[in-house]
């Protein structure tokens, strides 16, 4: 991995030269960095186009005030990057992705018009819609062009990332620290590092099962390291329980198919009996202050916050008021949530998509994102250990609901990679990363 980063050093320079301009250069920012990503483009760099977008959104859910830009960039770069797409030449292959969600789109738009925040909406929502097309296109386009290295570079950057909130743990923990001593790395807060941790350790374990040459075993087993460690130091329980979930569907869908279905579902049934024992479960094991069991009833207000969200609902059950409107609706209300760790949000995603969209919506939502984990399923059933994990982080937090974090991007690039036959095929000539520096 080290002999990679060195001999493609060019690809980090870039990603190290735009935080360098986002962090120095204070407006100019929103000028330098598009008319690069223009030049990249221009020179068929797209693989820094990709990563690029995942690296801003990651530094976009930051609360330190040094990436603000972010926050705006990633608005700038993805409104690019879709003019780019929809300006270029389609193959049958570049609307697979979004088609089921069209229903969905058309549902939200009739929500928009009752929207009291109109521009934050129709913004919202347009870059909803543009992620599930440009991501699918990106990693096709990238697939087809150099999987191997592709494939590589998405888990570097990913352990570069937590690797790097780890130095600072150690090298300025004010940075890295959210509210004490619960550690958040470069994200916004510990429950941020949580879903980033689970859905890289998705990623990863993907790629590991499907291209063991990819990486040696010291790799691996550094790679994880880190997630381990960030996971158990962000101490977040979505995070951890996602995690687990996934690992333990993972063994069981690449053993059998039908076995991982029965299990996993057995589990979620017997979910609330856990639930509810989990408290005693704990404290049976000495992790009373680790899982924060004070706040484990109370979700330290989120379930306050979703027993608000359920009143709103009712109030408009079958047609919301648009992308945006239950963080604004949250907002005008935050004073009932001032004593809590929970503002400003529903803290679960199809809440989040009701109150927005309405029943309706939130129907058409699920369809999308179901038809394409059966898609990916007809290549690979471990894309339904994903899916057990990713149905209890969506369910404690509203992410999924949000198209520019680093959580959404990275499960439409899995979804994307196990949908595409290419992600499959062997390739000749490149065995891991001491062939791809050695094929040069």
């Amino acid at each position: 991995m080290l002999q990679l980063l060195i001999y493609d050093k060019k690809l980090y320079y870039t990603l190290f030269f735009w935080v360098f301009v986002g962090v120095f250069t204070g407006p100019l920012v929103y000028l330098i960095i598009p008319a690069h990503l223009l030049i990249l483009t221009s020179k068929g760099e797209w693989l820094i186009v990709l990563l690029g977008l995942w690296l801003v959104m990651t530094l976009s859910d930051s609360r330190q005030h040094v990436f603000q830009f972010a926050e705006t960039l990633k608005i700038i770069l993805m409104g690019l990057v879709g003019y780019l797409f929809l300006a270029s030449p389609k193959t049958r292959y570049d609307w697979d992705f979004f088609k089921p969600f069209i229903a969905f789109f058309l549902i939200a738009s009739f929500a928009w018009l009752n929207s009291p925040v109109a521009l934050d909406s129709i913004m919202k929502m347009s870059s909803y819609a543009l992620l599930l097309m440009v991501i699918p296109w990106l990693v096709n386009k990238l697939l087809t062009e150099d999987r191997d290295l592709f494939l590589i570079h998405l888990v570097m950057l990913g352990t570069f990332v937590l690797m790097t909130g780890v130095a600072l743990k150690f090298i300025s923990p004010g940075f890295v620290n959210f509210i004490g001593n619960r550690f958040s790395g470069l994200l916004g807060n510990p429950n941020g590092l949580g879903i980033y941790g689970f859905m890289f350790l998705s990623m990863v374990t993907i790629i590991f099962t499907f291209h063991p040459h990819l990486f040696s075993l010291k790799e691996k087993i550094f790679v994880y390291f880190i997630i381990l460690l960030s996971l158990v130091w962000a101490s977040s329980r979505g995070g951890l329980f996602a995690s687990a979930l996934f690992i333990l569907g993972w063994y069981l869908f690449k053993k059998n198919t039908v076995t991982g279905l029965i299990v996993m579902s057995s589990i979620f049934i017997s979910y609330q009996l856990v639930l509810n024992n989990f408290e005693v479960i704990a404290s049976s094991l000495g992790l009373q202050k680790y899982f924060r069991l004070e706040t484990f009833r109370s979700g330290a207000g989120r379930l306050v916050a979703e027993e608000f969200a359920w009143k709103q609902i009712n109030t408009q059950y079958w047609l919301g008021k648009g992308f945006g409107f239950s963080e604004y609706f949250m907002q005008l209300n935050a004073g009932r949530f001032l004593n809590t760790e929970h503002q400003g949000n529903v803290h679960n995603s199809y809440l989040t998509i009701w109150i927005d969209t309405g029943l309706f919506g939130l129907i058409a939502f699920c369809y999308g994102w179901l038809n394409n984990f059966f898609r990916a399923a007809r290549n690979s059933p471990i894309i339904w250990a994903l899916f057990f994990g990713l149905i209890l982080s969506t369910s404690v937090e509203s992410w999924l609901s949000a198209s520019l974090n680093p959580f959404t991007i990275q499960l439409v690039i899995i979804l994307s990679l196990l949908s595409n036959k290419e992600f499959y095929q062997e390739e000749e000539g490149i065995s891991d990363v001491e062939s791809v520096v050695a094929s040069d």
